[in-house]
């Protein structure tokens, strides 16, 4: 199991609000039957190296799909093979 921060930039939009072209990525997250967790910059995701990428993969096509000319994708995955990841895991302190 991995723990991933995703993040999504669309470019080559009208106007500075992105809020209509992120919906439609967030609802593929929300399909996705993935565990995930929305914050302010960016959605942290808990799955398989392999289903992360195919989630990266769904929403670059969603965020396009909505008229988005150009999108930018951060994406930082945490995989460990010594132990389990979890979200809240990440967040303990």
């Amino acid at each position: 199991m991995a723990v991933a921060e995703l993040c999504l930039f669309p470019l080559g939009t009208e106007t500075p609000s992105v809020g209509e072209y992120l919906e439609p990525v967030l609802e593929v997250i929300r399909r996705s039957g993935l565990k995930y967790k929305l914050c302010p910059m960016g959605t942290v995701v808990e799955g398989s190296v392999e289903e992360i990428l195919e989630l990266v993969k769904a929403c670059h096509e969603a965020i396009l799909k909505a008229g988005a000319e150009r999108v930018v994708i951060s994406l930082r995955i945490d995989d460990r093979t010594d132990k389990p990841l979890t979200i809240e895991g990440k967040m303990r302190v």
